[in-house]
């Protein structure tokens, strides 16, 4: 009798402090993490040279963009329908009774309700409008994470409760104790009205819990994400779409069965229609329903990146490009969407699939971020064009396409790029080398060209070749490779290209003392370069 009791709540009661404050869900609901497939927290940690190299060549001092990891996987899956912690929790508040109240007390004090619903689950921020101010301050991805997790314990609290009350239907008298209908004296025309009545209450809460949530979807849908960087709206727009799929699997079949049952109730069809709108994929195409317009968002902006041009015109820094040698604020827009997608390869190929209409759906991921990058990398090159130093540009490629390949393909080992592509690593390298090292080393090959009775020591091509050298270190020597292993990998090069040919210039003509302590400053010159 307690939990009909509560059921018939009146407005005066719902407010009572006793029953305001004798359940709490809040702190377990905000002690619950998300764990990605890998172990890692759901944001990165991006390496620490590229950080600080990132963000300074950056314009206006805007905050820098992050990424989930790309091995993350959505809370539901990882953790909202696989562990019990969020199950738990849902199944607490069913336990307790705390259902049954908003549910009873909905109907005559519906905003109270949801207030005191919405806050316990960490989502009150929903039911009120959000200033540019409270965006700037809450974390893009911060909100998306709020959601979801909030949107997972509801679906399992409210799939509890419609199993209890099946449970209710069809056990004997006084078999359940959830909806004690079947206590109260009264005949079974008037039994199955009020069961019919609780089934209509419990749908009509579910509907504007379902509908107050999916106006955040729709709003991302929209393109009025929270964030000021493309990533963290897809971030959230692929977070979203898989929250709400999983939701819809959990809740969907038990109301379609509720609706079934009451075929004679166009008010039950109605609101299982409008939460079956709001979740499920729609036939209609006139009729898209939230998922299928989150599944929208997504194939424009994966397009978008893929053409790489769109992506690239709105930003300040690409507009006006700095002439330096750091990772391109662009470079790290890149490849945190080549690792989005990566990440999210499975449900992105699913929505892809679905415009595409290929029968090759696992290719259409690496297609779009093959494509993606070397779209990307022609337009770097033709914007590098702008340096007026040509060993500068060499070096901005090399850094930016080392950072695609360190950041990006290296850590990513299950994804392969196309040998015959590639990404112009080895192409850059060698062009910085002609441009800046083919010159130093001019006069040692004019040297070989001479005569064969031109004297084999030559002072003047020595301190020709000398000078130049010099010259090119000490030009070179503030420039930044901010990856350690890159930075040794480039001197290794330069000292194989020039020194090696000076050294066998000196074995032929010189001392062996003489050999070794210019070829030992040499290498310290060449060991101080790309520092910054």
């Amino acid at each position: 009798m307690a939990a009909l009791s509560d059921m018939e709540a009146t407005e005066a009661e719902f407010s009572l402090p006793s029953w305001r404050w004798s359940y709490s869900y809040l702190d377990k609901i905000r002690s619950l993490s998300v764990v990605s497939a890998s172990g890692l927290s759901s944001r990165s940690a991006r390496s620490s040279n590229y950080s600080s190299t990132v963000s300074s060549t950056e314009s206006g001092g805007s905050r820098r963009c992050s990424v989930t990891d790309a091995a993350t996987c959505s809370f539901q899956r990882v953790v909202g329908f696989h562990v019990p912690g969020p199950r738990d929790i849902a199944s607490q508040m069913v336990r307790d009774g705390f259902l049954v109240k908003l549910i009873g007390a909905f109907g005559r004090a519906p905003g109270p309700v949801l207030e005191r619903w919405f806050s316990e689950l960490d989502v009150g921020w929903l039911l009120r409008p959000m200033t540019n101010q409270d965006q700037e301050e809450e974390d893009a991805e911060r909100l998306v994470w709020r959601w979801t997790r909030a949107l997972t314990v509801m679906a399992h609290a409210l799939s509890e409760t419609q199993r209890h009350l099946q449970d209710e239907r069809s056990s004997s008298a006084g078999g359940v104790d959830f909806f004690p209908i079947s206590q109260l004296d009264h005949t079974a025309d008037h039994d199955h009205e009020l069961l019919q009545e609780v089934e209509l209450r419990l749908a009509r809460f579910v509907e504007a819990t379902v509908s107050k949530m999916i106006a955040f979807a729709e709003t991302l849908a929209a393109g009025e994400a929270p964030g000021p960087c493309p990533t963290d709206r897809f971030f959230g727009l692929m977070e979203v779409h898989v929250c709400i799929s999983d939701v819809s699997e959990i809740l969907m079949p038990s109301l379609r069965q509720e609706a079934l049952r009451l075929p004679d109730s166009p008010e039950m069809q109605r609101l299982v229609g409008k939460i079956g709108d709001a979740l499920s994929r729609s036939e209609d195409d006139s009729n898209l329903s939230t998922e299928d317009k989150l599944g929208e968002a997504i194939r424009r902006m994966a397009k978008d990146a893929e053409a790489v041009t769109p992506v690239l015109s709105g930003m300040d820094s690409w507009e006006i490009f700095p002439q330096n040698e750091g990772i391109h604020k662009t470079t790290q827009l890149i490849v945190d969407y080549a690792s989005l997608f990566w990440g999210y390869r499975s449900v992105l190929e699913s929505i892809l699939c679905c415009y595409n209409g290929s029968k090759h759906c696992w290719e259409l991921v690496q297609s779009l971020i093959e494509q993606m990058i070397i779209n990307f990398l022609d337009q770097l090159e033709k914007k590098s064009e702008l340096f007026a130093d040509r060993s500068l540009r060499y070096i901005f490629l090399l850094n930016n396409s080392y950072f695609i390949q360190e950041q990006f393909l290296a850590t990513n080992t299950d994804y392969s790029f196309p040998s015959n592509k590639g990404i112009r690593y080895w192409y850059y390298q060698n062009c910085y080398l002609d441009v800046s090292w083919e010159p130093v080393l001019s006069s040692l090959y004019l040297y070989n060209k001479m005569p064969k009775f031109f004297p084999k020591y030559s002072p003047q091509l020595l301190a020709r070749f000398n000078s130049e050298f010099q010259k090119a270190c000490k030009h070179q020597k503030l420039w930044k490779v901010p990856s350690a292993e890159h930075r040794n990998s480039l001197r290794k090069t330069i000292s194989d290209k020039v020194i090696t040919v000076y050294r066998k210039y000196l074995e032929g003509h010189l001392e062996p003392e003489k050999c070794s302590s210019d070829l030992l400053a040499m290498e310290d010159m060449v060991n101080e370069l790309f520092e910054g």
